[in-house]
């Protein structure tokens, strides 16, 4: 996982169920097929999480992810590793990232 990098973070809301309140987490990597998110929160590998995000003028609202790998840094922050499931929602992060890279 890369490492945190405070200049390149994505603020990112982070939805585990419909009965808990939502976390935060900032993206440091980003995708259209996965991504890396740092947290307070304890999460296990394995979770399935919806996230919510703005990416240049696009605005991502529950996009679906797996944690594939967590770690504690020590600074006592959770590094994950994400994969995104829906075909669909990566296809539309692809066009955004797309949007944002210089040509």
């Amino acid at each position: 996982m890369n490492p945190n990098k405070a200049d390149s973070y994505i603020p990112a809301v982070m939805k585990t169920s419909l009965d808990l309140p939502p976390l935060w987490g900032r993206l440091s990597f980003l995708s259209p097929l996965d991504a890396e998110l740092v947290s307070h929160f304890e999460l296990p590998a394995g979770r399935t999480l919806a996230l919510t995000f703005e990416l240049g003028r696009a605005s991502f609202e529950d996009i679906r992810a797996r944690i594939k790998k967590a770690a504690r840094d020590a600074d006592g922050y959770y590094n994950y590793a994400l994969v995104f499931l829906d075909p669909g929602q990566t296809a539309l992060l692809k066009a955004a990232i797309a949007e944002l890279s210089p040509r």
